[in-house]
């Protein structure tokens, strides 16, 4: 599982967040123009089903998170 932040320049279709929370938290945030807009904050163990889009989406964790995103 990763712990470090991680952007994916092109996710097209679902994909599978992966969360570990150990008390932290996942900050998932989307590109729009040259600014990062927060699209959902994970803090919980467990795994969820994310539609994408194809715009660039960035991965941060925090406070011990971790976490793993799969096709």
């Amino acid at each position: 599982m990763r712990t470090d932040q991680f952007v994916m320049k092109y996710s097209y279709g679902p994909h599978t967040l992966s969360v570990k929370a150990n008390g932290g938290s996942v900050l998932v945030e989307k590109a729009v123009g040259t600014d990062w807009v927060t699209a959902d904050t994970f803090a919980t163990d467990g795994a969820w089903r994310l539609d994408l889009g194809n715009s660039p989406t960035r991965f941060t964790p925090k406070g011990g998170a971790a976490y793993e995103v799969a096709k």
